[in-house]
């Protein structure tokens, strides 16, 4: 796995003040996040057609962006998963404000990724493929691997999945474990302190020993202490724990080691 440079060369890429009034809507990206995000699907070979994020939160970040990159493109459609009921409903009248000349090009899909991505994939139309993916679901390491392991057989090859907070505990499991799959060409790029990771698919299936590292590397990751208090104690226990330590290692704990 590669450390990418931060780019540069991307649409407003790191102008904080490059903000309209319809950017108002609370999101968890910062500018140039933003405009790495609509670069990879305006900037790509083939126009992408199918679009899926997990974790919209507000709208304000990823959402709304990866839709006006879509509507910019003329084509494409925006699935997104939320799993809070208050912020799903939230989100959505946010994004009929902001961007309602591309709303129909998005579809809002409340519930549990794990629960709901199964369904959603069932509902394509056979042999529809997906090109791309943004994961910014919950906090548990796990979620992202999960959902990755979900969605990966439908990405086409070429296909590109990113995913936030890869230098941190919540993310860090996903770009580890993705980056010894050798079916996939992967990235983090600093473009802010919270990381963001990129994998393009360049064959479908993995070699049967990257597979078998990848399995080990995450086996690894689920065993290490810190995982395993968090994984069998209450959160309260947990919370009284971390509170209790130096705050610069309980950060460490929580936000996990870099890449």
């Amino acid at each position: 796995m590669k450390v990418g440079l931060i780019p540069t060369d991307c649409p407003n890429a790191m102008d904080e003040k490059a903000v309209t009034a319809k950017d108002i809507i609370e999101g968890q990206l910062n500018a140039g996040e933003r405009a790495f995000i609509t670069s990879a699907i305006l900037d790509a070979p083939v126009k992408t057609q199918v679009a899926l994020e997990v974790g919209t939160w507000l709208g304000g970040g990823s959402t709304l962006h990866i839709l006006r990159a879509l509507h910019a493109n003329g084509v494409g459609h925006l699935w997104g998963v939320e799993a809070s009921k208050d912020i799903y409903e939230r989100m959505t009248a946010n994004i009929r404000a902001a961007v309602p000349e591309a709303a129909d090009r998005f579809t809002p899909i409340f519930g549990f990724s794990n629960k709901v991505l199964p369904v959603w994939l069932n509902g394509l139309p056979a042999g529809a493929e997906v090109d791309f993916v943004f994961l910014d679901g919950g906090d548990n390491p796990y979620e992202q691997v999960e959902e990755f392991k979900l969605l990966s057989p439908r990405i086409r090859v070429g296909g590109v999945l990113m995913a936030h907070d890869a230098r941190t505990r919540k993310g860090k499991w996903l770009a580890h474990y993705v980056g010894l799959l050798d079916n996939w060409e992967t990235e983090v790029f600093d473009i802010s302190s919270e990381g963001v990771f990129r994998a393009r698919k360049i064959k479908p299936e993995p070699s049967a020993a990257s597979r078998k590292a990848a399995k080990r590397k995450l086996n690894i990751m689920r065993l290490e202490p810190m995982e395993l208090v968090a994984r069998f104690l209450p959160s309260p226990v947990c919370g009284l724990i971390l509170r209790a330590l130096p705050k610069r290692l309980s950060r460490r704990l929580t936000l996990g080691a870099g890449i």
